[in-house]
């Protein structure tokens, strides 16, 4: 009956330490991994109230004469950086986004705004 006990409570310790330092290794191996920024999914939440689902201006977004950022001439009149510090800092009635948005996701947004071209660049 000893050794059974005994037995019983090496299962223990083993499945112990094997749980902590399970506890103790996923955290450090997941702080390695970025976060993927889904881009779309943010247009759709902060912008799209304005500049609809594909970019074209809405009703809204006419009245406050958003751009339409699917027109490949309001797209190759704008630079790369053109676009970053507009989502940035914001512009006529444009919202800043600097303040609500990290950096990564201001940058993917312009990355997303160019793809919105109706023509390719």
């Amino acid at each position: 009956m000893a050794h059974k006990k005994t037995s019983m409570l090496r299962i223990v310790f083993i499945f112990s330490a094997l749980f902590l330092l399970a506890g103790s290794v996923i955290p450090f191996l997941s702080r390695g991994e970025e976060k993927a920024i889904d881009a779309r999914n943010l247009f759709e939440y902060h912008c799209a109230k304005c500049h609809g689902l594909t970019g074209e201006a809405n009703k809204r977004g006419k009245a406050l004469k958003a751009p339409d950022l699917c027109d490949p001439g309001w797209q190759n009149s704008k630079t790369d950086k053109e676009i970053l510090y507009s989502i940035t800092n914001g512009k006529n009635k444009m919202p800043a986004w600097n303040e609500r948005l990290t950096p990564e996701e201001i940058e993917a947004l312009a990355r997303y705004v160019r793809k919105l071209s109706k023509k390719q660049r």
